[in-house]
């Protein structure tokens, strides 16, 4: 990819960070949360990624990325007009996330302090046939679960935040998640952009808004995530907590696979991934690199191919 190449050129300069390579179509929660604090929120905005048109992305479908340009329009328009009496402004730093589906939420808002997100899941028009829309409230609340989850690993295992002087400075973090549909226009509910310091009432007729803090949250994430987080952390030298530190970490986050909410085969579908070697986007199972967990091949072939550029990323992942 155009980010390994850089790596590879840059790589023998002393101060050199692959945390520093930019992506718009980044599907790291964590690689994007920890770009934010080291080089940024306005840096990491990925409103740009939506003003051409929907085949200068060719990560999303045409219809995924109408939905999440109306989605970024409306919270851009609410800032504008509301920031003084509001004094938020939200900042789209995700549009896609993990492995499958169900894994993450759709998109992702935080504000300059970090510390507050807004998670905004885009669902399909209902059907009889067992269509992933019968899910949305339980995925919704699921998503909410699964960000606190990882702000608060990242918090504890990785000193990480933007405020790192100030321990307490996680207490004040704040999630709030909702759905939006095709009968809504894909439009969120105003309520939603409110601030996220404590729960709202959603309008009449609007779907739920979950507020979820970090006493309040359900454990989610699983032990082949949490080796990913770690790995994405080495990666971007990040300063890791003691022993002790990162097994209470481990266990205030660790959930099971029966937590997950039950869900139809469509949100059990893979998210399209490109090939790191040659760029074939493709959505059946990659091979995965063995060492760092991070990157995808469609081939043995291409795998070697890339070692010489992905090694300048593998080994500082592996290295943890």
């Amino acid at each position: 990819t155009i980010m390994d190449n850089l790596a590879s050129v840059f790589s023998g300069l002393p101060y050199f960070n692959p945390m520093m390579m930019l992506n718009k179509s980044e599907t790291s929660a964590t690689r994007r949360l920890l770009q934010c604090t080291s080089m940024g929120l306005y840096m990491n905005d990925i409103s740009s990624k939506f003003a051409p048109p929907a085949t200068e992305a060719p990560d999303l479908q045409p219809d995924d990325f109408a939905a999440r340009r109306t989605v970024i329009g409306q919270v851009a328009h609410w800032c504008n007009v509301s920031q003084i009496q509001s004094k938020v402004e939200w900042v789209a730093c995700l549009d896609a996330r993990a492995l499958q589906i169900r894994d993450w939420g759709h998109m992702l808002f935080t504000e300059p302090t970090i510390s507050r997100f807004l998670v905004v899941m885009i669902m399909p028009e209902p059907c009889d046939c067992g269509n992933y829309s019968h899910h949305d409230y339980d995925m919704t609340k699921y998503q909410a679960d699964r960000m606190m989850s990882l702000v608060t690993y990242l918090h504890d295992a990785w000193d990480w935040g933007t405020n790192r002087t100030d321990p307490s400075s996680h207490v004040r973090c704040r999630i709030r998640a909702t759905y939006t549909t095709p009968m809504r226009g894909f439009k969120v509910d105003l309520a939603f952009l409110s601030g996220v310091d404590g729960p709202v009432t959603p309008s009449k007729g609007a779907p739920p808004i979950f507020h979820v803090t970090p006493d309040s949250f359900t454990p989610t994430l699983l032990a082949t995530e949490l080796e990913k987080i770690d790995n994405v952390c080495a990666q971007g030298r990040e300063r890791q907590a003691g022993p002790d530190a990162m097994e209470a970490a481990r266990k205030r986050v660790l959930g099971t696979k029966e937590g997950r909410p039950d869900v139809g085969d469509a949100w059990m579908n893979k998210n399209a991934r490109e090939c790191a070697n040659c760029q074939v986007v493709k959505d059946k199972a990659l091979l995965v690199c063995s060492r760092c967990k991070l990157i995808n091949y469609c081939s043995k072939e291409c795998q070697k191919k890339h070692w010489p550029k992905h090694k300048v990323w593998c080994k500082t992942a592996a290295a943890s």
